[in-house]
């Protein structure tokens, strides 16, 4: 269990954090949510030239990092659970840059060094109005990408330590 410090209206207070994040809400509560790694990787040798999905981000996910384990000619397109494409759709490919999207700005980037042996990556904050869904445009054999996110865990209050001291300030709903 973590320890963490807070101020609120220049009075501290000391917060015990089982491995989640400290925020202040308007309520001027303090209140936390444990958030759960999901990692994965998504490689196949041969595909048909197109669009492949391989992750489906859930909405409320944050700290979401989506790359190619090598440099291809392959590109990674994004896509709402509605079906609006926000980078890389209908055989469209974007220039790398910012997109605002899905309550969060997504970085798209694409190296376009020849001797970078990076490959296009898709990063955003979060967290996510809705779940967004992954897609590989296969066009070269061998494919990798890897991703990662952050995604909230349910009922992470928990009932409150008995003989709590008077300086913890009691813990209220998250509006995150």
């Amino acid at each position: 269990m973590q320890r963490a410090s807070v101020h609120v209206h220049n009075r501290a207070y000391t917060v015990f954090v089982p491995g989640g994040f400290v925020c202040i809400t308007a309520c001027q509560c303090v209140c936390w949510q444990q958030y759960e790694v999901v990692k994965g990787n998504f490689s196949r040798t041969f595909l048909r030239v197109g669009y492949h999905k391989i992750a489906e981000i859930p909405a409320g996910a944050r700290n979401i990092s989506i790359q190619e384990t090598v440099k291809s000619r392959n590109y990674l397109a994004l896509q709402t659970k509605t079906g609006v494409s926000i980078i890389n759709g209908n055989w469209v490919i974007d220039r790398p840059g910012i997109f605002i999207a899905v309550g969060t700005q997504l970085i798209y980037r694409r190296p376009n060094e020849i001797r970078s042996r990076n490959g296009e990556s898709i990063t955003a904050p979060g967290p996510l109005t809705e779940d967004l869904h992954v897609y590989l445009i296969y066009q070269q054999p061998g494919p990798g990408v890897y991703y990662e996110y952050s995604e909230p865990l349910q009922n992470t209050h928990p009932t409150p330590e008995p003989d709590t001291p008077s300086d913890i300030l009691p813990l209220c709903e998250c509006s995150q």
